[in-house]
């Protein structure tokens, strides 16, 4: 498990409200709720096979997201200046990266991140989508999906494949 500085009080502020973050209903899924019906709940199991385990999620399709949201990574809202959300999703990807290149002796490169969804766990649970260039392979670039917990002052890189096609 990788180690980081703990965050400042504001940004841990902020993490302590990821819960509440853009993209879905602020409440938290009930599941004895009776607005929701097990055809929702079959739904969003199928829009995560769909998704390949929650990259891709379509969140349009729901009332209610589970506890998943999309990570705007553009936005700031997360973090304090100057780290954009863009940033710190990049710092994850390398932190997958590094330990992909690591242990299958390869060289990839970030290309382009493309989307990142999460759902509170301990801590976070971030479910990636980005693209590598290869080096090895005329530097071109192929499609990539990593899985990485967060939670202050701890990292944890979970899996970093290549996208399944």
């Amino acid at each position: 498990m990788e180690r980081s500085d703990p965050p400042s009080p504001k940004r841990q502020k902020t993490e302590e409200e990821a819960t509440r973050y853009n993209g879905c209903p602020d409440d938290d899924f009930d599941f004895d709720s009776d607005e929701c019906s097990d055809g929702e709940i079959e739904l969003f199991d199928q829009e995560l096979d769909r998704s390949g385990g929650g990259y891709e999620i379509d969140f349009k399709k729901f009332r209610y997201c589970f506890g998943w949201r999309p990570f705007h990574l553009d936005d700031v809202s997360f973090f304090s200046d100057p780290e954009t959300n863009r940033h710190f999703i990049a710092k994850l990807v390398n932190l997958a990266l590094d330990q992909h290149n690591k242990e299958n002796k390869t060289s990839l490169e970030l290309g382009k991140i493309l989307i990142a969804n999460f759902h509170p766990s301990c801590g976070l649970t971030f479910y990636l989508s980005f693209e590598v260039n290869d080096p090895s392979d005329g530097n071109q670039t192929k499609p990539y999906r990593a899985v990485v917990r967060y939670f202050p002052g701890d990292i944890e890189v979970v899996s970093c494949n290549p996208k399944e096609s």
